[in-house]
């Protein structure tokens, strides 16, 4: 059976979470950061926790690898190199267990316009903070600059 996992990449509110829900189909699973601040079904988000936050994805990614769920879709901004170094792990214990990793970025038409990123997130980020990462954001990034160049999170 082939397995996949995605990695998506981009601001809020460029169409991650639809690609995310499309490439799960009926039998993936997603697996976001954001999860970690539903409460009672709402988005609290707390920026003093956000480390735990991806700590706790990590952990989940981890499982659904293990437990060989077909299709593993990671829905995070993921815009630096720096920010996918979380991903060395997960990307090497995918490849190990024979997934087909790739890293996708929504071809949204306003994927890259501020204005309507800041329109369309669901989570309120401010046009100075989309503007921002979008400074930040760095194309191109392999699956292969994940795992040579990135170093291992410190345990």
């Amino acid at each position: 059976m082939k397995r996949n996992l995605w990695i998506l990449r981009g601001c809020s509110g460029s169409g991650k979470s639809f690609l995310a829900k499309e490439l799960a189909g009926e039998d993936g699973q997603i697996f976001s950061a954001d999860d970690y601040f539903m409460k009672d079904g709402k988005y609290k988000f707390n920026p003093s926790e956000i480390s735990l936050a991806h700590v706790w994805n990590q952990q989940r990614i981890l499982n659904a690898i293990v437990a060989q769920v077909p299709d593993i879709i990671i829905d995070n901004t993921n815009i630096t190199l720096w920010e996918m170094r979380q991903l060395k792990t997960i990307v090497s214990r995918a490849k190990e267990n024979g997934y087909n990793v790739e890293i996708k970025t929504p071809n949204t038409p306003w994927a890259f316009d501020a204005e309507e990123l800041t329109k369309r997130n669901q989570h309120g980020v401010p046009l100075s903070i989309i503007q921002k990462k979008l400074r930040q954001f760095v194309p191109n990034i392999t699956v292969d600059d994940i795992l040579e160049k990135v170093p291992a999170e410190e345990k």
